[in-house]
């Protein structure tokens, strides 16, 4: 008697996702809120000379 098997690379559920992935768009994700609160806790003369978006262009990002 043969039995024949087949091995897929796929989750047999269809649900599949790369935990490295989800890990480094966490981490992303994590190192610009970071960068965008030290920035936003810079004194406002400080932002503009630097070229930081005003108060109505910074709401406009959070819309991404």
């Amino acid at each position: 008697m043969t039995t024949i098997t087949y091995r897929d690379s796929k989750s047999s559920s269809g649900l599949h996702f790369d935990v490295g992935s989800l890990l480094h768009k966490a981490s992303h994700a994590w190192h610009q809120w970071k960068a965008a609160r030290e920035i936003e806790s810079m004194p406002f003369d400080v932002r503009k000379d630097v070229g930081y978006p005003s108060a109505e262009a910074a709401d406009d990002r959070k819309d991404m």
